[in-house]
């Protein structure tokens, strides 16, 4: 029966990466969604010839070449996705690496969803209603026709007659020197969870756009096959062990 754990850890493998991949698709039409890839590793028993050890033993029932399938770790794939314009002036997008910041009741968080608006007090906030980070805090802006070039200068022209456009603030763009610091959050958002991130000066966004989910659902649909089909096998795998360890134990050594 022992061989069968070699098997049965690839089938709970095989499980965790569809969890992955079934979340990916579910995020498909999510704006700013950054995709997950799940990172396996093959695990063998450390061997030792000393007789007699626990070790040794589990070396004779498993087999020397014995190896566990293991989830390493899952991975955010932080590609960018396709650029989908909306002309709604308070829509963003960045091209190239870098995040929003969002103020949270949890603390600072950061997104790559620019699908924003306006609260009841003028405050730029996403769709949850968390305020966006400007250079000094929470942006808040006056009636007006609004613009926002490439460098995140927004300026506003007043509605009344022969008004002129003045600059209100400036949104950054932040980066995290190395992406495995960040973590989701839900909600598109991701918390620095060593380090710190800093503004980023040589991004760029767009204005009247989002940013698409990364995630390419045919590659996603031909994973989730190939999953399913490693699954249906290690299920047989194992079914065939069973049906054999019972023949081993109630049909060998009968005397007819």
């Amino acid at each position: 029966m022992s061989s069968i754990y070699p098997v049965l850890s690839g089938a709970l493998a095989q499980e965790k990466k569809l969890e992955v991949i079934t979340n990916n698709l579910a995020n498909v039409g999510t704006t700013g969604f950054k995709k997950d890839v799940a990172i396996f590793e093959a695990l063998t028993p450390i061997l030792t010839d000393a007789p007699g050890t626990e070790i040794q033993a589990n070396n004779i029932l498993l087999g020397a070449d014995a190896s566990f399938g293991l989830l390493k770790q899952v991975s955010t794939d932080f590609s960018e996705g396709a650029i989908q314009v909306t002309g709604e002036p308070l829509d963003l997008a960045i091209h190239g690496e870098g995040f929003f910041a969002l103020e949270t009741p949890e603390g600072q968080r950061y997104t790559r969803d620019g699908h924003f608006t306006l609260d009841a007090e003028g405050q730029l906030v996403n769709m949850r209603g968390y305020p966006v980070v400007g250079s000094g805090g929470p942006i808040s802006l006056p009636p007006g026709v609004v613009s926002i070039d490439a460098s995140g200068n927004i300026s506003v022209k007043g509605t009344e007659a022969g008004a002129t456009l003045v600059e209100i603030d400036l949104l950054p763009i932040f980066t995290v020197s190395n992406s495995e610091n960040l973590r989701k959050t839900g909600g598109g958002l991701f918390e620095v969870i060593s380090g710190s991130a800093e503004p980023f000066f040589e991004g760029r966004m767009q204005q009247g756009a989002i940013e698409g989910s990364n995630v390419n659902p045919v590659e996603e649909m031909v994973a989730m096959i190939q999953v399913m089909r490693l699954y249906e096998a290690a299920q047989k795998a194992m079914q065939t062990a069973d049906e054999i360890s019972g023949k081993a134990a109630n049909d060998i050594g009968v005397v007819k």
